[in-house]
């Protein structure tokens, strides 16, 4: 909700909240962007949890659970896991900046 913005932003999704008594349609024009930091296990090296898994708060659920959403995720995870393994380091602990540079070249908007 208020459209949440994140340094770590792998994507952006309309603000379409369906659930616990909420009910935003993505008619507004408003997003929030999607952190890659939702989809990081805290005690799992090498992992990444997207779809309708990745971690939030109840009302980010009813958001993150919604198939388009799920997509945002997905591509952000396989991005994340090409750089991973070019820089040869974990993919919880890759440069989002290179995540990040590498989206926006393939069209996707973060912002």
């Amino acid at each position: 909700m208020h459209q949440g913005q994140f340094d770590d932003t792998i994507g952006i999704f309309p603000e379409f909240i369906d659930g616990r008594g909420i009910l935003i349609l993505p008619t507004t024009g408003r997003y929030f962007q999607v952190p890659f930091g939702c989809m990081v296990p805290q005690k799992v090296e090498n992992l990444l949890v997207v779809g309708r898994a990745v971690s939030g708060d109840q009302i980010a659920h009813c958001a993150f659970r919604n198939m388009m959403c799920c997509t945002v995720t997905g591509q952000g995870a396989g991005t994340a896991a090409a750089v991973s393994l070019k820089r040869g380091v974990p993919v919880g602990n890759v440069n989002i900046d290179d995540v990040q540079r590498v989206l926006i070249k393939r069209g996707v908007k973060i912002k």
